[in-house]
C-alpha cells in the first residue's frame, strides 16, 4: 500500500474517501527511541505505517554551555543554545525546551539582524529524505510567524505591543513573512507536496487575542504565505494549538487547505467538521492532554474508530494525535493507536 499513500492523502484533501483513512502519528524524541527499539528500526514512520513524512531545515544552533563544539545540530540533555534568530533556549530530554532569552528587549528592530540562511547547507539532507520518503505525502516545515515573533520579543511583551506599539508588530511580522517566503522559494526546487507553517494562536478556551486583532495583524500575512504556496503548487498546512474556532472561516478565506492538530480538549471538532468540513481538511483530533494518558488500549481503539467515522466521512480528514505524543503516554496505548490506525478502511 505504500506506493498509494501519497495519493490517498491527496484524495482526503480533495474531500474524497480513499480506500484507507490517512493517518500520521508524530512523537517526541524519547518516544521515538522506544519505538525504534520496539520495532528494531530507525524508520519509525514506516514502522507505524504513517502516510505523511515531515521534513525541516537543518538546525545550526550555537551552544551556550558545555564541552561540545560551538556549532551543533542539536544540544544534548540540559544544554543551552542560541538559534539562528538569536533566541536562547534551555533544552530538555523530553521536548524542545523553552526560551530563556528574547533578543528584542524593546519594541524596535534597531540593531537586530534577521538571519540569511545558507540553503545549500540547511537543505542538504532533503534529497536523502525525499528518496527515503518515496510513496509518502511529503510536507516541509517552512517556519513560524506569530510564534517566532514572541520567541523574539516574549509573549507578554508582544501582546502588549499589539496595543502600545502596533507599528513595531506590523514591521516585525512583515520581516518574518519575508523569511518564510524565502524558505518556501528555496524548498520549491524539491518534489514536496505541502508546506507547513507552525504558528500557535489558541489558548484552551479561546484565541490569545481578539479575532479582530488577529485579523488586523496576522491574517494578511497568512494570505500572502498561502498564496505563495499555491503559486508554487503546494498544499498549505497550518499548525495552531488551542481553540481557533473563531477564525476558521478566515483561514478558509485566505486559502488554508489543512488545519492541524484540532485539539478536542479545546474545540468541538465534530462541530468544525459539520460546519467547515466541505472547505477545509482537518488533521489530528485524538486527545493527548488526558485521553491517551488515562485510557485503556481498548478505549484508544474505540476512539480511533469513532474519529474515523465522525471526522473521516466525506473525506477531508487525516487522523493523528492532537499534539506530538510525549513520554508520559503509556506505551500500550501508543501501540493500540498504531495498530488500530493501520487497520482502518475509510468509513
Amino acid at each position: 500500500m505504500n506506493e498509494d499513500k501519497r495519493e490517498m492523502v491527496y484524495q482526503a484533501i480533495r474531500h474524497k474517501e480513499p480506500a484507507h483513512l490517512p493517518y500520521h502519528i508524530d512523537v517526541l524524541p524519547p518516544v521515538a527511541e522506544k519505538l525504534k527499539e520496539h520495532f528494531a528500526t530507525d524508520d519509525i514512520d514506516a514502522a507505524m505505517g504513517n502516510f505523511l513524512r515531515w521534513l525541516g531545515m537543518e538546525k545550526e544552533w550555537q551552544e551556550l554551555s558545555g564541552p561540545c563544539a560551538s556549532a551543533i545540530r542539536d544540544v544534548g540533555v540540559g544544554g543551552r543554545a542560541r538559534d539562528e534568530f538569536a533566541v536562547s533556549w534551555q533544552e530538555t530530554d523530553v521536548n524542545r525546551g523553552y526560551v530563556i532569552d528574547h533578543p528584542l528587549k524593546e519594541p524596535s528592530l534597531a540593531g537586530y539582524e534577521f538571519p540569511e540562511f545558507d540553503y545549500e547547507k540547511k537543505l542538504a539532507h532533503f534529497p536523502r529524505e525525499i528518496e527515503r520518503g518515496k510513496g509518502y505525502f511529503l510536507v516541509a516545515w517552512v517556519g513560524d510567524l506569530w510564534e517566532r515573533a514572541h520567541f523574539l520579543r516574549g509573549l507578554d511583551n508582544l501582546l502588549a505591543d499589539l496595543l502600545l506599539h502596533p507599528a513595531f508588530v506590523h514591521e516585525l511580522l512583515e520581516r518574518l513573512e519575508k523569511v518564510i517566503l524565502r524558505n518556501m522559494d528555496a524548498m520549491a526546487r524539491f518534489p514536496l507536496d505541502g508546506f507547513f507553517l507552525s504558528d500557535d494562536y489558541g489558548l484552551q478556551k479561546s484565541l490569545m487575542m481578539s479575532p479582530e486583532t488577529w485579523r488586523k495583524f496576522i491574517k494578511p500575512h497568512l494570505k500572502h504565505i498561502f498564496q505563495r504556496a499555491h503559486q508554487l503548487g503546494r498544499i498549505c498546512f497550518l499548525h495552531s494549538c488551542g481553540n481557533v474556532s473563531e477564525i476558521v472561516p478566515d483561514l478558509i478565506e485566505v486559502g488554508l487547505d489543512v488545519l492541524h492538530p484540532i485539539q478536542p480538549e479545546a474545540m468541538d471538532i465534530a462541530c468544525l467538521k459539520r460546519e467547515f468540513g466541505g472547505d477545509l481538511t482537518f488533521y489530528g483530533g485524538l486527545g493527548t492532554q488526558a485521553f491517551l494518558l488515562r485510557q485503556s488500549p481498548a478505549g484508544v481503539r474505540e476512539e480511533v474508530k469513532r474519529l474515523a467515522e465522525v471526522m473521516g466521512r466525506g473525506g477531508g480528514y487525516i487522523l493523528g494525535p492532537a499534539i506530538s505524543i510525549q513520554h508520559d503516554v503509556p506505551f500500550p496505548n501508543l501501540l493500540a493507536l498504531i495498530e488500530q490506525a493501520g487497520s482502518l478502511a475509510s468509513p
